[in-house]
């Protein structure tokens, strides 16, 4: 029986919320909970309910007001105690304290404080079940020696299903000698763990939730826990430790993989396991970790702690996946070169996953414009523009398709002569799209060099100029007469399309014709992993053969199966597919800030899933940004921001910033709204 009769139900919207601080907690904006303000009578009634229970355990799901509620009594309850504090338990999105961590907190003012925490160094509560409990253990026993009696309320995470659920609220009941249960639930939605809630020795209190409380979006607790992470970092210094020094705990990656290292969350421990300090890790070089930490304790550190979160290659604070000695999670796929030198870290390779297919930006932020689309699974790239291919291995160049220039600056067009002699041999023809005279700069390019000894094993070139209206083609190969080509008319824009996709082009102003690009996919098909085990069938080339058959359109073609079975495309698509709209990638590089730019490009990348733009000049520099016919940021985020598109990287910024890249981030995100900023500075 659930007891609501002395329940309030008089709920008026939270318009304010915590900001948070290093040092505490400031009532500014909406609350992360997305939950709504309890009345604050009826506050103090449930503080006069819970009079007598040392500690009070919060339970409910995420978005249900749980930590609105428990930060909500603790505040009424410091008006007639001297000392109540709360306990945060929730590493991965947590109202106050460090993201990967957990804190105590206590009202002083206006303001709620918070200090002592224990570093997790993870935000999956779930899977680190045990280490969370110990933690809060630690937690409980730094409060109790503050407390004074005082009333302890405990806020865990929001997970509330499962076994993980039940051993996490059974663990931390009985570890923490909980003495009445708070339990938030949803009116009309199932209740979970009715059980394990009814066996504790605890008065339970069941509440229900305002229907207007939500559950906030992936990418709002994304960007709540990064921003927290950010500002923690904000006045950080590096310093360098000695792995073979501390004992390194946790679940840390394997130390020949220094790569993986990089911008994982640490914390140091004393010698009694309590952390110390918390920070970043910036790289791994030969057993020495450098790490960025705010200043802090001098004591020298016994442990070092690592687990699984970290920064993405987005520079969010996420969960990294673990890193195997034969499976390396990088920021870059497999053809990515390391450097022979350490580079500018604005010219380190940007690499982002689009649905089928791996974009990466090759010379970075900073580095020649030249963007790599991969198509995962197929042996088929794309090259948007030929700046330096420096970080590029050179079979790279025999999957290349086609190739999508801009327009002929040095820096969008200098790759070639690497394109050209990494393509001697037979292979397949390779097409070249650009603006108006593009084939007569092939001609002119391939004219330059003697190419006396290669026979017929020349690059074969199919080169296109668009104009917007129509594609002039012609046929390429050294040594041969050019051959032209009948003209195609574009009525639509699409250059090109195959099997699974279309491009399309626009034609920009940079003071000379420069071209953006579109890659859409038509549609995203993905195998259901579990229906294969269930068939009892292996992963191979078959599933290639049948997602070529579903973007061909051919469901009667007859696909063959590891187990020797035969099956159409038609009945495998049905019992083994998920099939969704396929997602866009759009390539911007080298234009003017005009209305009719703008108007072009922002129709092109509509619902774009990832534009990378360039964004030369900062604001205070436009009028460099018009002599030389650039966008700045604000142009460029406006852009992003008007076409709805899901993620921005910025790119391509001039060299003046290339020691305080972040003021172009920082211009980028005050204006970008919710577009997600992608790149290594954030």
């Amino acid at each position: 029986m659930i007891n609501t009769d002395w329940v309030l139900r008089s709920y008026r919207q939270w318009q304010q919320g915590y900001e948070v601080s290093h040092e505490k907690v400031e009532e500014k904006r909406l609350s992360f909970d997305n939950g709504m303000l309890f009345d604050g009578d009826w506050v103090d009634r449930l503080g006069l309910r819970l009079e007598g229970h040392h500690r009070i355990l919060f339970w409910g799901e995420m978005g249900v007001g749980k930590s609105t509620l428990a930060l909500e009594l603790v505040r009424s309850l410091s008006r007639k105690l001297s000392h109540c504090q709360i306990l945060s338990l929730d590493p991965g999105t947590p109202p106050f304290g460090i993201p990967g961590s957990i804190s105590r907190g206590w009202w002083s003012g206006q303001g709620l404080k918070w200090g002592d925490c224990q570093a997790l160094c993870t935000l999956n509560a779930g899977r680190f079940r045990l280490p969370l409990v110990v933690a809060a253990r630690r937690l409980l026993g730094v409060a109790e020696a503050v407390n004074e009696g005082g009333q302890i309320v405990i806020d865990p995470p929001g997970v509330v299903r499962g076994v993980g659920g039940g051993e996490l609220l059974l663990a931390l009941a009985e570890s923490l000698n909980v003495g009445a249960v708070v339990a938030l639930y949803r009116q009309g939605a199932p209740l979970t763990l009715t059980e394990e809630l009814a066996s504790l020795p605890v008065e339970l209190i069941y509440i229900p939730a305002s229907p207007e409380a939500k559950r906030p979006s992936s990418l709002e607790r994304l960007k709540h826990r990064t921003n927290m992470w950010d500002r923690f970092l904000a006045d950080s210094l590096e310093e360098t430790f000695m792995l073979d020094r501390m004992h390194v705990l946790g679940t840390p990656p394997p130390r020949e993989m220094p790569e993986v290292w990089a911008d994982r969350q640490v914390a140091l421990l004393n010698a009694r396991g309590d952390t110390v300090r918390m920070g970043e890790v910036i790289r791994l070089t030969n057993g020495r970790l450098t790490v960025r930490m705010p200043p802090g304790k001098t004591v020298a550190p016994v442990g070092i702690l690592i687990r699984d979160a970290g920064r993405n290659a987005g520079g969010n604070l996420k969960t990294i996946a673990h890193a195997g000695k034969t499976s390396v999670t990088r920021h870059e796929p497999g053809e990515i070169r390391p450097p022979t030198i350490a580079p500018n870290a604005g010219q380190t390779p940007l690499s982002i996953r689009v649905g089928p297919a791996w974009a990466t930006l090759v010379g970075g932020i900073l580095g020649d414009p030249l963007l790599h689309i991969r198509l995962r699974n197929l042996k088929q790239s794309f090259f948007f523009d030929l700046g330096d291919p420096a970080y590029l291995a050179v079979k790279v160049a025999h999957q290349v398709s086609a190739v999508f220039l801009s327009h002929a600056h040095i820096d969008h067009i200098g790759g070639l002569m690497w394109f050209l002699r990494a393509r001697i041999g037979t292979l397949k023809p390779c097409k070249i799209f650009g603006p108006a005279d593009t084939i007569t700069r092939i001609e002119n390019f391939l004219g330059a060099v003697t190419w006396d000894r290669i026979q017929d094993k020349g690059p074969l070139f199919e080169v296109c100029e668009f104009d917007g209206a129509s594609l002039k083609r012609a046929k390429l190969q050294p040594g041969q007469q050019m051959a032209a080509l009948p003209d195609l008319p574009i009525p639509d824009g699409i250059i090109l399309a195959e099997a699974g996709f279309d491009i399309k082009a626009v034609v920009c102003d940079h003071n000379i014709p420069s071209v953006a690009y579109a890659l859409d996919f038509r549609r995203e098909i993905n195998v259901r992993k579990e229906r294969l085990a269930s068939y009892g069938l292996s992963p191979g080339p078959w599933l290639n053969q049948l997602k070529q058959c579903i973007a061909t359109e051919k469901p009667e073609a007859e696909i063959k199966l590891p187990n020797g079975a035969v099956r159409s495309a038609a009945e495998l698509t049905d019992a083994l597919t998920i099939i969704r709209p396929g997602k866009k990638i759009v390539y911007a590089a080298d234009m003017a800030d005009t209305p009719e730019n703008r108007k072009k490009l922002i129709n092109l990348a509509r619902s774009a899933h990832t534009f990378f733009c360039e964004s030369a000049f900062t604001i205070a520099d436009k009028h460099k940004a018009d002599a030389t016919q650039h966008l700045t940021t604000l142009a460029a985020a406006e852009i992003a921001r008007t076409a709805g598109v899901e993620r921005f990287a910025p790119f391509h910024f001039s060299k003046r910033y290339e020691h305080d890249p972040g003021v172009i981030y920082n211009e980028i995100r005050a204006a970008a709204g919710p577009v997600k900023i992608l790149g290594h500075f954030h």
